[in-house]
């Protein structure tokens, strides 16, 4: 079910039971050959492809598409919100379905960059709303979404193979495959993943994505939102017998 098809009167005849599903995105720079809308694009399919899958388990939400995205404003044309107005829009909508009466909400995230700020938001629901249950999960970080890659540790991240093969497979006209190309700076110390720093990502690219885009198919983008489904299949069953 989708809440922006229904009425008032229609949402009061739902099962409180069921699950909302809020997926947030974000409007940012994807390189030379993928659109602004990408991660937006990416997490609202997803959750479509969910609410097609288990459409009497879920009510869905709008995506959220502003996320936070400072790190790319050096690439014109990305559009971010500053973190305290990113973390308070995803508490502000969640506390108004958790008015509604709905106590089991499940924030979906397409955007690497909101995670920080989802996390916060989490903490600050869980005692904002005591009496609801949030969860909050990024589908491209999912076990069964990494072993489909092929490309290599450094090659799926921003508008590199998952990507690009994603909106290969949702958006073909929206990827100019003419422009693929290898980019991206690895870090080289040992110490990369338990020593971090946010990192401006005209710091680690030059033409704004990260990853290797050759390696993607439309095909594999299919792999990847299937197993993205899968996983969230799973997590709201799991949700609802009270299991998370």
């Amino acid at each position: 079910m989708k809440l922006a098809e229904l009425n008032w009167l229609d949402l009061e005849k739902v099962s409180r039971d069921t699950v909302v599903v809020f997926p947030i995105g974000a409007f940012e720079q994807h390189g030379p050959h993928l659109p602004f809308i990408t991660d937006a694009a990416e997490v609202t399919a997803i959750v479509e492809r969910l609410d097609a899958a288990i459409p009497d388990e879920i009510l869905c939400l709008p995506t959220q598409w502003l996320g936070y995205s400072p790190h790319h404003m050096r690439f014109k044309g990305t559009i971010t919100a500053r973190t305290e107005t990113h973390i308070n829009m995803i508490v502000d909508t969640v506390t108004s379905m958790v008015s509604a009466d709905f106590d089991k909400i499940l924030i979906v995230n397409g955007h690497g960059g909101n995670i920080a700020n989802m996390n916060v938001a989490l903490q600050t629901l869980m005692t904002e709303c005591p009496q609801a249950q949030v969860f909050g999960t990024s589908w491209f970080a999912y076990d069964e979404v990494g072993q489909i890659r092929e490309a290599g540790p450094h090659g799926w991240g921003h508008a590199g193979e998952m990507e690009t093969s994603v909106m290969l497979a949702l958006h073909p006209a929206l990827v100019q495959a003419d422009r693929f190309q290898k980019d991206g700076h690895p870090l080289q110390s040992e110490l990369a993943d338990q020593v971090r720093r946010y990192r401006w990502v005209h710091e680690a690219t030059e033409g704004g994505n990260y990853g290797d885009p050759t390696f993607g198919t439309a095909a594999k983008g299919e792999r990847f939102l299937s197993a993205a489904v899968a996983v969230l299949s799973r997590a709201v069953e799991d949700i609802k017998k009270g299991h998370l």
